[in-house]
C-alpha cells in the first residue's frame, strides 16, 4: 500500500535496475540517484504531481540533464501534466496504487551539458557510498559517505588501537582520513598523542549502535581481510 512517499522508492528503484543502472536513495537530498555507464539520472518522489514536484525537477536539472518525476498513478486526465513535463523536459514515471509496479510515461532527451560543481559533489557521493537510504524519507538519519568513512575507521582503530594517519592511508583511507580524526565531528575518536588517534569512549559505543550494526558488520570483515594487525607490524 503506497502511503508516504518512501513507499514510491522500492517500485521505482526496481525500474531502473531492470533497465541496467546501479541505484542509491537519497544522496545529496535527491531522493533517487540512479547511475549507468557514467550516466547519472536523478528522480524526485511525490504522492501526486504538483507544482512542488515541478519547481525540484527544475533545481535538479543543474545536476543531470536526465531527471525524472515518479508520482502515484493519477485518476484525472493526464494530458496536462504531459504537457508540462515535456515543456520542461524532464522524464515522469507513475506508479500503481493497486499494483506497486512502477512504468515510465515519458522519457527526457537528456541533451546539455552539466559540469558544475555541485553535480560533481553528487557524482562523488554517489560512487563512493556503499549503503543506501530509502528514498523519498524525511526527517531520518541518512547514511552518507562521511559518516561510512567515519565508521570503517572506527574498525580499523578498534584493531590497531591507535594510528596515525598516514598508517591508515596504507589501509586504502583517502587523503582526508586526517581531517575526519582532527575534526572529530561525531566525538568518537581521541588524539592521544602528537598526530596519534584512538577511538574515545563515545566511538567504542558506536560500535554497538544498532543504528550502525550493517556497517560495522561489512567494515570489520574488511578489516580482518586486509589483515590490519599485521599491517601494522
Amino acid at each position: 500500500m503506497i502511503r508516504y512517499e518512501k513507499d514510491l522508492y522500492a517500485p521505482v528503484k526496481a525500474l531502473f535496475e531492470e533497465d541496467g543502472f546501479q541505484v542509491k536513495g537519497e544522496v545529496k537530498d535527491c531522493d533517487l540517484v540512479a547511475e549507468r555507464d557514467g550516466e547519472l539520472v536523478i528522480c524526485e518522489l511525490k504522492l501526486r504531481f504538483n507544482l512542488k514536484l515541478v519547481y525540484q525537477l527544475l533545481r535538479r536539472k543543474s545536476l543531470s540533464n536526465t531527471v525524472y518525476g515518479a508520482v502515484v498513478t493519477p485518476k484525472r486526465d493526464t494530458d496536462d501534466i504531459l504537457r508540462l513535463i515535456k515543456a520542461i523536459d524532464c522524464g515522469l514515471i507513475f506508479v500503481s496504487e493497486k499494483t506497486e509496479i512502477a512504468e515510465v510515461v515519458y522519457n527526457p532527451s537528456g541533451m546539455g551539458s552539466r559540469k558544475s560543481q555541485k553535480a560533481a559533489k553528487l557524482k562523488n557521493e554517489f560512487q563512493n557510498r556503499s549503503f543506501d537510504n530509502v528514498g523519498g524519507c524525511n526527517n531520518t538519519r541518512l547514511m552518507t559517505v562521511y559518516k561510512e568513512q567515519s565508521i570503517r575507521l572506527l574498525c580499523a582503530l578498534e584493531l590497531l588501537c591507535e594510528a596515525k594517519p598516514y598508517k591508515l592511508k596504507e589501509l586504502g583511507f583517502d587523503k582526508n582520513v586526517r581531517d575526519i580524526l582532527y575534526n572529530n565531528y561525531y566525538g568518537w575518536f581521541k588524539n592521544v598523542k602528537r598526530g596519534v588517534y584512538a577511538l574515545s569512549e563515545k566511538g567504542k559505543s558506536a560500535l554497538n549502535n544498532k543504528e550502525y550494526e550493517r556497517q560495522v558488520e561489512f567494515f570489520r570483515r574488511e578489516m580482518e581481510d586486509k589483515n590490519v594487525q599485521t599491517i601494522e607490524k
